[in-house]
């Protein structure tokens, strides 16, 4: 403790995260945060989850030091005005007005995300290379498999490779398989390490410019702002997808009104699926109207950890637009702290997928 304050005031700009190993707390003594650390993070015994955390945590870091640009305008509504008023009463009871291009992947009630699908129809099974850009990364692998569904009909599953450790000889066993395209996503640019830069610039030079006919397709997702912290061999990559291939703006949350409500319900009913043991079973309507009204200062991630957050702290049936309120809290700290515990709760005794499979290997 004091050490961590001697650092605090000592480093002013530096912004400092306080960690400790949950195994050297013990039951009584851990999650000790010290009083000055704004960003306070448990590392889990499984060092997957731990490395997973860390990146997160300094990349949410990160983001908080980046200049904030001005404020998006919301884009102008492309429907009739007795149509906008029946699609605001269509949140609470009445006729829903269907989508223009039904999706598999991606919500797209909103005129922004409809134009943005249109042009996913546009690029699927002909772009080789794809760079998706929005202001935050947590649908970028969304909008790949919408663009792999849309190429191939999910007859070839999406390609989802650790941009940490990429290897173009696994590319190119991968580019020389059927003529169905072979969509790889490649995660997000400020993950890149310069090892993974170098294996995909030779991946490029091989198979895109000396064979036209490669049935591979590389997907690059970059958050805007970004450039501030992705290393400079990252952004020559980007750089070079913007320039031979083809980008694709996933529009942000400001512009998405109509798709808060279908986002809400959808992620409420797969929360509730999958952790059964929550108590709130119902999503009020004032819940969702709170949202809407909110839309304009979230971003997708963000609304997902609202209602994450308000189901996993509340013991009432109904999540109402005062839990959203109360428990919307969208540091890393909170949300690594929520992850941290439930990981040592929940899951003290696995110790993940290895395991799993040395059991298999010994029957």
């Amino acid at each position: 403790m004091w050490a961590f304050d001697a650092l605090f005031y000592g480093t002013k700009k530096t912004n400092l995260i306080a960690f400790e190993p949950i195994e050297e707390g013990g039951q009584e003594g851990a999650h000790r945060c010290p009083k000055n650390a704004k960003h306070y993070l448990v590392l889990s015994a499984d060092m997957r989850r731990s490395k997973v955390r860390l990146q997160k945590v300094i990349h949410e870091v990160a983001q908080t030091s980046v200049k904030k640009k001005a404020k998006r305008k919301v884009a102008k509504k492309k429907v009739a005005s007795a149509n906008v008023s029946a699609s605001a009463k269509s949140t609470i009871v009445g006729d829903v007005v269907a989508p223009v291009t039904i999706t598999r992947q991606l919500t797209a009630r909103s005129p922004a995300m409809q134009d943005f699908l249109v042009r996913i129809n546009e690029v699927a099974s002909k772009a080789s290379l794809i760079l998706i850009e929005g202001e935050d990364g947590a649908e970028f692998e969304l909008a790949a498999r919408e663009l792999n569904f849309r190429a191939n009909g999910d007859v070839f599953p999406l390609m989802v490779l650790d941009p940490m450790h990429l290897c173009a000889a696994q590319l190119k066993v991968l580019s020389k398989s059927k003529n169905t395209p072979i969509y790889c996503y490649i995660g997000i640019s400020y993950e890149l390490t310069s090892h993974s830069v170098e294996q995909l610039a030779e991946t490029i030079k091989l198979i895109f410019k000396e064979r036209v006919d490669s049935p591979l397709r590389l997907i690059l997702g970059h958050v805007n702002g970004s450039e501030e912290y992705a290393s400079a061999s990252a952004m020559e990559l980007v750089n070079l997808f913007r320039k031979d291939g083809t980008p694709l703006e996933l529009p942000g949350m400001a512009d998405r009104k109509e798709d808060v409500q279908v986002i809400a319900q959808s992620v409420f009913a797969m929360l509730r699926v999958a952790h059964p043991f929550l108590c709130t079973r119902t999503l009020s309507v004032k819940a969702i109207e709170y949202l809407e009204e909110e839309h304009e200062s979230l971003d997708y991630s963000r609304l997902i950890r609202m209602i994450r957050n308000s189901m996993a702290l509340t013991q009432r049936d109904t999540l109402t637009e005062r839990e959203l309120k109360n428990f919307s809290d969208d540091s890393p700290s909170s949300q690594h702290m929520i992850e941290s515990f439930a990981d040592e709760k929940f899951f003290a005794e696995q110790s993940g997928v290895e395991d799993i499979s040395d059991l298999a290997e010994g029957g």
